[in-house]
């Protein structure tokens, strides 16, 4: 039988490496170094992630819940809400850094439940006009917090 937990564990090791070099790829090949990009706005308790990373040409968020910035809460009120709240934050987190959602070329979207896939599109719509960027999706065994949604996304900002 596969192991498909085991399975999904080695894929994203295989991502973050490949992650990794992009990043060193990136910053070495125009010469421009990374930056790690935090916010006390957005992070307050310090965590140890960077909001977003630049490095070249390409803006790497951090994976966002839908945390409600007023009360450092989940988004009461289930997928949708919590959807809506995460978009809000990736749109926040953005903008505070000088870009906006049209920058966006790629959004990986974890879920607790994959049978919440279309309640999670309905949210996810609206905060784009024309192009959508590519995007994956796939169920998570357990996120943080409790969450039923984590979004991360790459932006192309050059």
């Amino acid at each position: 039988m596969i192991d498909k937990e085991g399975e999904m564990m080695r894929y994203l090791s295989v991502i973050k490496v490949g992650l990794c070099f992009m990043l060193s790829a990136a910053a070495s090949a125009d010469g421009s170094a990374v930056e790690f990009l935090k916010s006390a706005k957005q992070l307050p308790t310090n965590p140890p992630f960077s909001e977003a990373v630049r490095a070249g040409d390409t803006l790497y968020l951090s994976g966002q819940l839908g945390i409600d910035p007023s009360t450092g809460k989940l988004a009461p009120g289930g997928i949708k809400a919590e959807a809506k709240q995460t978009m809000e934050n990736i749109k926040r987190t953005l903008a505070r850094h000088g870009y906006g959602m049209e920058h966006l070329v790629k959004c990986t979207v974890m879920l607790a439940d994959i049978a919440e896939w279309g309640e999670f599109n309905e949210m996810y719509r609206p905060f784009f006009t024309d192009n959508y960027p590519a995007r994956s999706a796939f169920a998570g065994s357990g996120l943080a917090l409790g969450a039923r949604v984590e979004v991360e996304c790459l932006a192309f900002i050059g």
